[in-house]
């Protein structure tokens, strides 16, 4: 009877012990932990980790920013609180690395009168948040309520409206994925104009035939969300892209304050460069500017066969071959075929006197699939691409130089002069003439530029002294893509507005081409941070609603009976361990 007292008296004096231990080990790992912070994804694609740019930004934050978000309201369907939930849950991760960040969710007509809500969305408007118009069916019919779709961003004294909730430019349904994938990056951009107010100034070049204001205004569109964006005809004028001050009033002297623009977009020219344009381009470069060449070696395009089924493709005079060689690359005339390409409608015959269509492959209308692993093109899928040509790489071997993009590894090269024709699609391709692989498409030039016209400056520049020479660049970066059809975007006929770049009316399939340019211009404009945001993508994950009708029994089963199952057999082992334990105990 003692030793069992004895033995009760130690089972006590163990458990008390492990308990105080087990609750000092605890209190000490809180302790500990409070000093340091770490997170495990475990998603495949680390949705729910922050870009290493996001994190550089947070750390940087010098003062508190304020942000107040207005998807907060009762009655908003089921996306919206999912999304409200998002938003929570990436503001909260912001929160984890900076202190400096504070945000709260607010319903901003709450307990408010018709007349105050209908006031109270008029600021929004002109704050440039637009309520989003909601129907919704009841028992007494449809209603229709009012989503702000975005929140107010404030940091010393200042504030900026992020729209938070936007829509695929794709044309697709489903707004929730897309608005989840760019959370990120509208935060950080809402945060970025507030911390850094100066925005890079990106001009479209005009005065040699280039795409017009409307063909690519759907980039511009996007470019303005974090740029300024002007177009600009140099014209002869030497001061057209570069600031200048009085030096001296009396001697007439001038000053060079550097570049008017950070990035000349050079898109599908079509004319020649007068040499004092080339020249006034390359002193941009030299002053440390930067340029996005979308050009055309040939003068080959879809449009030539809208009015005829073939047409006799030439190479394209710009006089620009001596720029870029001395730039390092070299721009063939000659047309890429490639088996991966996209389908266009061909007619194969005709019922009556109506003609009927077939889709057929084209292979000068490419489907570019071929990437390389920088940053520019990490999140790029596929690219829309119409006549484009080979690049080669050529001359200073001191400058870096990388390929963005390539054709796929079954290639065949057209020369010019040669005849284009539709007919190409209705035939069966001859694998054999198919022996090329990888041909450059695009490629991005870095480092120090030697001036085209070192020791070849013509006499009449070379006299007027205002044009201050400079024959090396610091160190800058340059891109040439051999289509400019990359940029382009297609116009809707009856609304007149555009269409996205890389929309195909044909099909209605959307690529990648408009984050590609931009994803080339913040890279050029050395916004590393932003592309890194951009480069994050993930889905979504669904049901499949056919399998779950099909085994809709099955998953059941296995969600309700094999909990219990596992329940049953821990609660039978545990009784067996028991029993063994004690029958020892009593055996003693």
């Amino acid at each position: 009877m003692k030793d069992n007292m004895n033995n009760s008296n130690r089972y006590k004096r163990t458990a008390l012990i492990g308990l105080t231990s087990g609750l000092l080990i605890l209190v000490a790992v809180n302790i500990i932990s409070s000093f340091f912070f770490f997170r495990i994804d475990l998603t495949k694609d680390k949705r729910h980790s922050l870009s290493p740019a996001t994190i550089e930004l947070l750390d940087k934050l010098e003062d508190k920013v304020y942000i107040r978000v207005y998807l907060k309201g009762e009655g908003h369907p089921a996306d919206y609180q999912l999304f409200a939930e998002k938003t929570k849950d990436i503001l909260q991760e912001f929160r984890s690395y900076s202190n400096n960040i504070y945000f709260e969710f607010i319903d901003p007509v709450a307990g408010k009168s018709k007349e105050e809500t209908n006031a109270i969305f008029g600021e929004f408007y002109k704050k440039g948040l637009k309520p989003i118009p909601i129907s919704k069916e009841s028992s007494s019919g449809y209603s229709t309520q009012f989503v702000v779709p975005g929140a107010m961003i404030s940091y010393s004294n200042h504030e900026y409206p992020v729209t938070l909730v936007v829509s695929d430019p794709g044309g697709n349904d489903n707004w929730l994925e897309y608005s989840i994938q760019e959370l990120e990056y509208n935060i950080v951009a809402g945060i970025r104009k507030l911390i850094k107010p100066h925005k890079a100034t990106i001009a479209f070049l005009d005065g040699q035939g280039e795409l017009d204001f409307m063909n690519t205004s759907w980039v511009a569109y996007q470019l303005q969300r974090f740029y300024n964006v002007e177009r600009i005809s140099i014209d002869g004028k030497i001061n057209s892209l570069r600031k200048i001050a009085i030096d001296d009033s009396v001697k007439q002297t001038i000053k060079i304050l550097g570049n008017k623009y950070d990035v000349l977009i050079v898109a599908q020219p079509t004319e020649p460069f007068r040499e004092v344009d080339k020249f006034i381009i390359d002193q941009h470069i030299m002053r440390g500017g930067k340029v996005l060449w979308l050009v055309d070696a040939t003068n080959a395009a879809m449009d030539s066969l809208q009015s005829a089924p073939e047409f006799f493709a030439l190479s394209r005079s710009l006089r620009l071959n001596d720029l870029f060689f001395k730039y390092g690359v070299r721009l063939n005339a000659n047309l890429i075929q490639d088996l991966s390409c996209q389908s266009i409608p061909l007619e194969v015959g005709k019922i009556g006197d109506q003609p009927q269509y077939k889709f057929m492959a084209f292979p000068y209308a490419l489907n570019v699939v071929n990437f390389s692993d920088h940053p520019i093109v990490r999140n790029i899928k596929n690219i829309k691409s119409d006549f484009a040509g080979s690049i080669d790489f050529v001359g200073n071997d001191n400058l870096k130089k990388t390929i963005l993009f390539t054709s796929s590894e079954r290639t065949k090269l057209i020369p010019t002069p040669s005849i284009v024709t539709l007919n190409v699609g209705r035939t069966q391709p001859n694998m054999e003439e198919f022996a090329f692989k990888y041909l450059p498409i695009a490629v991005l030039v870095e480092g120090k530029f030697n001036s085209a016209y070192d020791g070849l400056l013509p006499l009449e520049f070379d006299t007027i002294k205002e044009f201050g020479f400079i024959a090396e660049s610091p160190s800058t970066r340059q891109i040439f893509v051999s289509d400019g059809d990359i940029i382009r975007n297609f116009i809707d006929r009856k609304s007149n507005q555009p269409y996205p770049a890389g929309y195909d009316i044909y099909s209605g399939n959307l690529y990648d081409n408009s984050e590609f340019i931009m994803n080339c211009v913040n890279y050029l404009c050395a916004d590393d941070d932003l592309l890194a945001i951009r480069a994050k993508n993930f889905k979504i994950g669904s049901l499949n609603p056919a399998k779950i009708k099909e085994k809709s029994t099955f998953y059941a089963v296995v969600n309700i009976v094999v909990p219990l199952a596992l329940i049953t057999i821990m609660g039978i082992i545990m009784i067996i361990i028991r029993k063994i334990k004690y029958n020892r105990k009593a055996k003693q």
